[in-house]
């Protein structure tokens, strides 16, 4: 049987795959897939045809936002394979998902929205909303983008208010168990529940990514935890063969941090078989 070929899309500042990818580069080889790891604007969506593709660390798309938005089209378009699929990607791009997701019932962070292009004032906006202090971020952002603590005494200068300005923003009231508990990451792969890890940020921040201080270790997600981001995955329109579930539980129960179904960190190591199951996912027998 011929070999299916698979990319795995990374971008042209980390190009390699992480390790955590390098288990599931791995495991996909063993079930005799030929793997291509390409920097996603490396290559033309023409020249795709018969490729599964799998978006890894494509980890630039919020900052060449239409330029990725085509490529993800045109793909559609040459009904390339796409996983996660196009409609997923895009619709997760825009933070206003979790507008979208709490209107549906599910508890995110009290938030208030600024529209693209809309100009805002944080002071007035904490004022109105009764907030000492606020996470303040881009609609499309990743790897805490142009996120800040805010308070009635931040300024920001033109280049950061630009950056919030262009895709829109959300000020999210702060969170005080993301310092004392860290974030919960649910990690699901093909319609079940794979494995789980906390995020905790350095002493005196607030952002668990590693590029900031942050740590990783693996954990036992709750039964609440899980119930409730089954509960998210069951309310999203739009189809995923892994998903990640951002969480941060309180005393009122777990809140969606972020729903991430595009290019997430998805934590494969020793303890979990998520890359054997992801593999297996992509490679269904007989398909590689």
């Amino acid at each position: 049987m011929k070999q299916r070929p698979l990319m795995l899309a990374t971008c042209r500042h980390h190009p390699a795959l992480t390790n955590s990818d390098e288990l599931l580069a791995t495991h996909l080889g063993s079930l005799g897939a030929t793997v291509a790891v390409v920097s996603w604007d490396e290559v033309a969506p023409a020249e795709l045809a018969g490729v599964t593709i799998c978006l890894r660390s494509t980890w630039d798309y919020h900052k060449r936002v239409s330029e990725f938005r085509d490529w993800i089209g045109a793909l559609h378009a040459q009904r390339v394979t796409l996983v996660n699929p196009a409609e997923t990607v895009l619709w997760n791009m825009d933070k206003a998902y979790l507008l979208w997701l709490a209107a549906r019932g599910i508890a995110i962070p009290d938030t208030q929205w600024i529209a693209p292009g809309e100009s805002f004032d944080v002071p007035r906006l904490l004022a109105s909303a009764g907030w000492d202090r606020a996470v303040l971020k881009p609609r499309i952002s990743a790897t805490a983008y142009g996120t800040h603590l805010v308070s009635a005494a931040t300024t920001l200068d033109h280049d950061e208010r630009l950056a919030l300005s262009r895709a829109g923003a959300l000020l999210q009231a702060f969170v005080p168990e993301i310092q004392s508990d860290g974030e919960m990451s649910l990690v699901f792969i093909d319609g079940s529940f794979s494995h789980a890890v906390r995020k905790r940020p350095s002493p005196g921040d607030f952002r668990v990514q590693h590029e900031f201080g942050g740590t990783v270790a693996a954990s036992v997600a709750s039964e609440a935890m899980q119930a409730f981001s089954v509960r998210v995955l069951a309310t999203i329109p739009v189809p995923w063969t892994y998903a990640r579930v951002d969480l941060v539980d309180t005393p009122g129960g777990p809140l969606l941090m972020e729903l991430e179904l595009i290019e997430p960190d998805l934590f494969f190591g020793p303890g979990n078989d998520g890359a054997q199951r992801l593999a297996a996912a992509l490679c269904p027998a007989g398909t590689c």
